[in-house]
């Protein structure tokens, strides 16, 4: 009995020395590291860049006291009845690339914010984490009360973009009332099968298996290449200090979650008028199940295909037309 038990353990031993061999040791470069408190945020903003936060900016706390980074950029024209768009931000990222959208925005008077996901950019929060859909819900609906008492005549828009469009998906289900439209830019609903099957993705196995916390899947290698047309933007996404290098699959399986039984629990709960965008050469994003979701919103919405646009559609040689389109839907609700 007892050489058959030191069999069986010197196997196990052998398999995880095998597999510990195969896989390289995590390292904190692959995401910045924590923020614990609005200061420690700044600080970290004044170690990275300090003109990382030149644009108007503050802090909220979400329901469970989680201080949350917003930066806003307003038209030059102020006025109480502005359209207001708030921006969530796609995988692993941060709020100021997304002034690319308040630039385009603010010249017809529509002032727009945008707030880095808990965990994400200046917010606090676990690094590597989303939170439950419930947590993610109540983040954005904070947000959403802020801006509200800031401007409450203002016609209020969200937009999500990749990851952020599950976040606002996961919002809207329930707080439809809330939006007077929703704009989802290429969500991140599904996946398409060649995303899956590719040899590239055998290295990945122990992780799926034993390491699920372990941040092991790039999104700054081959796949970003392939998510946008704009080599700038590219080089720009593998240097920003603000943004994640590396995510795990429980941090996949957070976002899944936003948008879990979307076809049947939440596209026929959202009321609030949609606009979903998405690039015709989109790899990252199923485009079937953008088509899909047109299908089954229960509300009014429009799905713009754009040629040869893949994933990115806010780094790409036609976001200026995209942002154009976005604009002119946001005047005519």
């Amino acid at each position: 009995m007892k050489v058959s038990l030191v069999g069986k353990n010197c196997a196990s031993v052998s398999l995880t020395v095998f597999f510990l061999v195969l896989i390289p040791s995590p390292s904190a470069a692959q995401m910045p590291r924590e923020v614990k408190s609005p200061e420690d945020g700044y600080q970290l903003a004044a170690t990275i860049d300090k003109g990382i936060i030149n644009d108007q900016h503050g802090y909220l706390k979400s329901a469970d006291g989680t201080c949350l980074f917003y930066r806003y950029w307003p038209a030059a024209q102020q006025h109480p009845d502005n359209p207001v768009v708030l921006v969530l931000h796609g995988i692993g990222y941060h709020s100021a690339p997304y002034k690319v959208i308040g630039d385009a925005l603010n010249p017809a008077g529509i002032d727009v914010y945008a707030l880095d996901a808990r965990g994400h950019g200046l917010s606090c929060g676990k690094r590597g984490s989303v939170g439950s859909p419930g947590k993610v819900r109540e983040d954005v609906s904070a947000m959403v009360r802020l801006v509200k008492a800031q401007r409450p005549s203002a016609k209020f828009f969200l937009l999500g973009e990749s990851m952020g469009g599950a976040f606002a998906l996961n919002y809207a289900k329930e707080n439809s009332d809330q939006i007077t439209g929703l704009i989802l830019l290429a969500p991140a609903i599904g996946v398409p099968m060649g995303q899956f099957f590719r040899l590239s993705n055998l290295p990945l196995l122990p992780y799926y298996l034993f390491w699920h916390n372990t941040p092991a899947i790039s999104l700054i290698a081959k796949r970003l290449d392939e998510s946008s047309r704009d080599a700038t933007f590219i080089a720009a996404r593998r240097a920003d200090p603000l943004a994640y290098q590396k995510v795990s699959f429980r941090y996949l399986r957070e976002i899944s979650a936003l948008v879990k039984n979307w076809k049947t629990e939440i596209a026929p709960r959202v009321k609030a008028p949609t606009l979903i965008v998405q690039g015709a050469e989109d790899r990252i994003v199923s485009k079937k199940d953008c088509a899909e979701l047109s299908k089954v919103l229960a509300a009014p919405n429009n799905l713009e295909l754009f040629p040869g646009v893949r994933h990115t559609t806010l780094w790409d040689p036609d976001t200026q037309k995209i942002l154009g389109e976005v604009r002119k839907w946001v005047e005519e609700h």
